[in-house]
């Protein structure tokens, strides 16, 4: 198998390769990412909503593919998106453009935060086993938010046999099993119950990676996980190992539904998990296939396990929970009408904040970020009264300074943060043990 390591964001310095090493990407390439996902069941990217994504991802693409000089050779240019993707025999892995060396540290340090899963040192010599262990996970965190939605429950038909006739006839059954009659009679009947192709479809799952290295800590590693675990356990009594190949197939028609709207990327997650020893990747060179993760969304999502300790709130857009609203209109009859809401990343009491993917570590004064993105955190801070803005940066240096200027003719002030990326260290641990002490030397920054 033949790899390609890429970083993303290579709009400027996008790698050159001959054209018939990346052949089998040229039907994939400069597809939205929302195609992708419509014609390769496979290919999972996080967040799952990449639609209603503020950074509009699911119209970019996944790379593109650009002409050069040499006819014979092609430039691969990566937007926003990382992780890891196979198409036939060749095997991508796209980094952040924020880590050194070939390791996939930082991306592995800020799924671990996100996803709650703190003591696991992912095997980096092997791709295939590393890419399994992020889908496992990643499983007890969609499982728990699926479940707050509730147990999933759909409507399954019943054949009996039986004295307690309370569904509808069986004629033919009847009259080929109950002659000489002796008392039962054929029917059916459809209850609306737990015990589903869905539910079914993640106990499969769970008794799938129980046989797995790092499966069972996985289940255990909290209260709630062991919880839900429990719970979907004692709603699937008809769970049978023998029909794993069956259940999966029920699942591959994405199934949707007005209320149970998480459990759609948990069922791609459970089948992208059981499929993996079949499917590995791409077994064909007309499907791609991986798991795939938005890096703007990955790092406002790492920041917020940084900032949330603080009270900071941060607004869930795609929930519609927390935001703020930019007009109050009094009506002809006399009410308060609120309109234009808008999502912060970050705010709490007199500070306003903003998670950048971007890089903002060279900057010396706040006047060069992107006109739009200051004037986006100047309305939030008017809107919510507040002095102090900001925007949060990963950065490749510590950062000594915090670049501050003052708004003309006010108190107010915008000021850049930055989370200095961990470099030139020798294991994954060491990694995790200078981002801690990174993370606290960007608080006390914070607090100054």
């Amino acid at each position: 198998m033949n790899e390609i390591i890429l970083i993303d964001n290579t709009i400027t310095q996008a790698p050159e390769y001959a054209r018939k090493e990346v052949a089998a990407l040229f039907p994939f390439a400069d597809k939205s990412l929302s195609k992708l996902c419509e014609e390769n069941e496979n290919l999972l990217i996080f967040p799952h909503s990449i639609e209603k994504s503020d950074d509009r991802i699911a119209d970019s693409s996944l790379f593109n593919l650009v002409n050069t000089e040499d006819s014979e050779k092609v430039r691969i240019v990566t937007g926003n998106i990382m992780g890891f993707i196979g198409i036939g025999n060749l095997q991508i892995k796209i980094k952040s453009r924020f880590d050194k060396g070939r390791d996939n540290y930082f991306l592995h340090y800020m799924l671990q935060k996100v996803m709650s899963f703190n003591f696991f040192d992912l095997n980096h010599n092997n791709e295939r086993e590393d890419v399994f262990d992020f889908m496992m996970f990643m499983f007890p965190y969609y499982l728990k938010t699926a479940l707050r939605q509730g147990i999933y429950r759909e409507y399954r038909t019943f054949k009996h046999n039986d004295a307690n006739v309370r569904g509808t006839l069986n004629f033919n059954k009847h009259i080929s099993h109950n002659i000489p009659f002796v008392g039962n009679i054929a029917y059916s009947t459809r209850e609306y119950c737990h015990d589903n192709s869905v539910t079914e479809l993640i106990r499969h799952t769970i008794e799938f990676m129980r046989t797995k290295r790092y499966g069972e800590a996985v289940l255990n590693i909290d209260r709630e996980t062991m919880d839900n675990v429990k719970c979907i356990m004692e709603h699937t009594q008809s769970y049978a190992k023998s029909e794993r190949n069956y259940v999966i197939s029920k699942n591959l028609r994405h199934k949707t539904h007005p209320y149970y709207t998480e459990y759609k990327p948990l069922i791609l997650l459970c089948i992208q998990i059981l499929r993996m020893e079949e499917v590995k990747f791409g077994e064909t060179d007309d499907e791609i296939c991986g798991i795939l993760f938005d890096g703007a969304w990955l790092w406002e999502e790492y920041v917020n396990t940084i900032l949330n300790q603080l009270g900071y709130t941060h607004p869930e857009n795609k929930l519609k929970k927390e935001g703020i609203y930019l007009f109050s209109d009094i009506a002809d009859d006399g009410k308060i009408h609120r309109s234009g809401v808008r999502y912060p990343d970050f705010y709490k009491e007199d500070i306003v904040l903003d998670a950048k993917y971007k890089r903002l570590g060279d900057y010396d004064k706040v006047s060069k970020v992107s006109r739009d993105d200051i004037h986006q955190v100047i309305t939030y801070m008017t809107n919510l009264k507040a002095s102090k803005g900001g925007f949060i940066a990963p950065l490749e240096n510590k950062q000594v300074k915090v670049p501050t200027s003052h708004l003309k003719d006010s108190v107010a002030q915008l000021s850049i943060y930055g989370i200095e990326i961990s470099k030139n260290t020798n294991s994954y641990s060491e990694f995790c043990l200078q981002m801690k002490e990174n993370e606290d030397c960007f608080l006390q920054l914070l607090s100054t």
